[in-house]
């Protein structure tokens, strides 16, 4: 269900999520402040020191393109890939602009619209964004040092095949973080294509397990742990997830 995010709603929602700083997302004195800035804490998952210089990165569902950009900060060259044709090509007006324009909805269709600068320590000339299907990337994006798969396989129809092709644009030493709080609808993910969250054979299969095993021949057993991330809706309304987040290194 790709239409899902080319709505105004979830690109401003996801602007939101993105750009947006504490104050704006959760304008109250109290609620989850640990799940704010979720971005930066992703990026934080990066061991920078095992980089090399001339490092290459992809962000594989970069939406409206935060991580993308955060990336840019310790790799030469970036590349976001999203579905959504709507959030690249925001995305791409960022780039251009260093601007963010968004609307901090209240109620209804009250909101604040709101201009937001990008950090000056973001290299956006490093960064590359591009309309694409993470199931069937182009072998023409070579092979990259830093891989990026932020919430999105539980929102492609065959998340198996995705998995699959990270050996292939992967170079030695390269580092793949996954997270998800594999919130698994069928709208977008049939039953039979899930990586978990069913019993198999009498066991409980989980997402995690299902990727670990998944990347075991290429990959270094992962470095796991939890991420929380908040987005408003409007300003009495929030969503609040904790993703699960794995660390590959590649073989």
């Amino acid at each position: 269900m790709p239409e899902y995010y080319d709505t105004e709603t979830q690109l401003n929602e996801y602007l939101v999520f993105h750009y947006g700083d504490d104050s704006q997302v959760l304008g109250w004195g109290f609620g989850p402040v640990e799940a704010l800035g979720f971005h930066k804490r992703l990026i934080g998952w990066i061991d920078v020191g095992q980089l090399q210089p001339g490092s290459r990165a992809l962000d594989l569902g970069c939406a409206v393109g935060r991580i993308t950009f955060e990336l840019s900060k310790f790799c030469e060259s970036v590349v976001g890939i999203d579905a959504s044709k709507s959030f690249v090509a925001r995305a791409d007006l960022i780039k251009g602009s260093g601007t963010v324009s968004l609307r901090l909805m209240r109620e209804g269709n009250l909101g604040t619209p709101v201009e937001v600068q990008l950090p000056a320590d973001l290299a956006r000339e490093r960064v590359t964004f591009l309309h694409g299907d993470a199931e069937n990337l182009s072998a023409s994006l070579g092979k990259f040092d830093v891989v990026i798969l932020a919430n999105l396989l539980d929102r492609v129809a065959h998340p198996r095949k995705v998995l699959q092709k990270l050996p292939e644009i992967t170079r030695s030493g390269a580092q793949v973080i996954i997270c998800s709080p594999f919130t698994w609808w069928d709208d977008f993910t049939n039953p039979e294509e899930r990586l978990g969250g069913f019993v198999r054979d009498g066991k409980e299969v989980t997402s995690m397990e299902t990727i670990t095993e998944m990347l075991s021949d290429s990959f270094d057993p992962p470095v796991v742990g939890d991420e929380p991330f908040l987005i408003r809706q409007h300003e009495r309304k929030f969503f609040m997830s904790v993703a699960h987040v794995g660390r590959w290194t590649r073989k």
